[in-house]
């Protein structure tokens, strides 16, 4: 690794401007970024960005203001990006998935003017523009002849590709970088503040170890999440690296990427090593260039996945409104595992109370920065949620940790998913994991349900593998052989799907709302009693 991917820059050179000045003043005619039609070099890509950013400010946008961008995977996205960041602006991504209420709501909450969109969202846009409180200028990528919009402003994507370049503006890491929403699942979705030094600290290749000048990053997550944007193509910036970006996750093609563009690493999240390794084997599986892989959360069979396609696995924990801030090195990723929390971090598992529980007992991760404006200034219009989640000098991740003797930290759950059951604290976490392994099963949630014992029943909600069947009967006994008996479910429902977030997270509080249904299978009623002797 170069000596500019290993150190760990001074906290006033952590911004965007000061990373791509560097970057292109060594190598200006090294590959950046591309897609699947176009490349740019370092040079070309700050070129871009400032016409880009001469194009936003001819459309009236100014220092620190905030603009929408609802854009696929491709290189005109991180050209935007970068171009607000340049002329210290703020970039607010939007979901692609978001539409009706929940685009609306982002779009009001973000005070944002100005939105650049595709062509194929601008039917979302229209059915709520009656609901905009401040949108006035719409920036289309494709076809603007689509712009049912009266009343707005409506101009093309190539305005910002043609405008005359701006120049740099000085930008300080306590200054804003991007507006990122985070998928509510018990309410409305908080827009994370993000500073330039929060960004850089999120994904520096100092910690992530992830990238040097001569690999290559495959892109696979989608650019306006952190994954994507920051793990995927800012890491690759700040290493001198190169980002190959392909419009989205494909387990079938996903190997034939890696060889057409040379990649060496990436971040995919553990649900997508699963469906690699669902593929049928192949003799040309070790065949690729790909190395190393960050794979979030671990999936169980990863000394397999490195053997089988020739690669190690590290992996890391991490969240928008934080860095990447437990790490475990390439090749000592383990299931359940998160690794060790990074250097310049503070981690403390805690009660209910906020104070520290004893080594190996479950508890709330808190954690706090050693380093200023390495974490977010806080949520956007939410003063109390800003204060609730940083009582204490702590801020409260509301995620489940327990740590072991030597230092690694476990994820056991979301805090609000913790089932307590006769006594005894039940990872919904764990019993996911056994009951997803099964052949039958494409996936499933489980939740905490009232119980007339007081405390709570346990349940799993289910959606089968295509044409599969599935028996509850049969489900709980193989469950009992793998799980303790206060583990296993008593109540077992399955259906075609699951309700989601935009970001597809599962909504477990509407199936808490549901609890028992009419259609709920109950081993109880059907005289299957499981107990510490089953």
């Amino acid at each position: 690794m170069s000596e500019q991917a290993q150190h760990h820059r001074p906290l006033t050179d952590r911004t965007v401007a000061t990373v791509l000045q560097e970057v292109t003043a060594h190598t200006p005619d090294k590959l950046a970024v591309r897609d699947e039609s176009e490349t740019y070099t370092y040079a070309e890509l700050v070129a871009a960005a400032t016409r880009a950013g001469g194009g936003f400010r001819r459309l009236g946008v100014g220092r620190q203001d905030r603009v929408l961008l609802m854009l696929d995977n491709h290189c005109d996205y991180v050209v935007s990006w970068l171009g607000l960041s340049l002329m210290a602006a703020v970039e607010v991504p939007i979901n692609t998935a978001y539409k009706e209420s929940l685009l609306s709501y982002l779009i009001n909450d973000s005070g944002a003017s100005t939105i650049v969109i595709e062509d194929v969202y601008l039917e979302r846009l229209r059915s709520v523009v009656a609901d905009l409180d401040n949108v006035t200028t719409v920036v289309v990528r494709g076809d603007r002849t689509k712009a049912d919009l009266p009343g707005l402003t409506v101009v093309g994507f190539e305005q910002l590709r043609t405008a005359e370049p701006i120049e740099i503006e000085q930008t300080d890491p306590w200054d804003l970088i991007a507006v990122m929403y985070t998928s509510g699942t018990t309410g409305p979705s908080k827009g994370v503040l993000v500073t330039h030094g929060h960004a850089y600290s999120y994904c520096t290749p100092h910690f992530w170890n992830a990238a040097a000048p001569d690999d290559v990053a495959l892109v696979a997550l989608p650019l306006f999440h952190v994954g994507g944007q920051w793990a995927g193509v800012y890491n690759a910036l700040i290493a001198g690296a190169s980002a190959a970006i392909v419009p989205r996750f494909s387990a079938t093609t996903y190997w034939d990427d890696v060889r057409r563009f040379g990649c060496t690493f990436t971040l995919i999240l553990g649900a997508m090593a699963t469906f690699l390794y669902g593929q049928p084997p192949d003799p040309s599986d070790k065949d690729n260039p790909m190395t190393r892989a960050i794979v979030v959360p671990v999936l169980p069979e990863v000394r397999e996945f490195e053997e089988r396609f020739g690669m190690l696995v590290g992996t890391a924990y991490g969240m928008t409104e934080t860095a990447s801030v437990i790490l475990a090195p390439y090749g000592e990723a383990i299931p359940a595992g998160c690794g060790w929390v990074r250097e310049d971090y503070e981690a403390r598992i805690v009660d209910e109370n906020d104070m520290e529980v004893e080594r190996g007992t479950v508890g709330e991760l808190v954690l706090r920065p050693r380093e200023q404006w390495s974490i977010m200034a806080g949520y956007l219009n939410k003063p109390e949620a800003t204060t609730h989640t940083w009582r204490n000098l702590w801020f409260h991740t509301g995620d489940a940790f327990r740590q072991d003797e030597n230092d690694q930290y476990y994820f056991v759950d979301r805090t609000k998913d913790a089932i307590r059951r006769r006594g005894e604290n039940v990872s919904s976490f764990e019993v996911e994991s056994q009951i997803v392994a099964m052949d039958e099963v494409f996936e499933c949630a489980v939740i905490g349900v009232a119980s007339e014992h007081t405390e709570q029943e346990i349940k799993v909600v289910i959606v089968p593998q295509p044409g599969a069947t599935i028996d509850p009967k049969q489900l709980v006994t193989d469950l009992a052989a793998k799980l303790p008996y206060f583990m296993v479910p008593r109540y077992v429902e399955i259906v075609d799907e699951l309700p989601k977030t935009p970001t597809q997270k599962i909504r477990k509080q509407v199936l808490r709302d549901e609890g028992v249904t009419q259609t709920t299978w109950d081993r109880v009623t059907a005289g299957i009693e499981i107990t510490r002797d089953s």
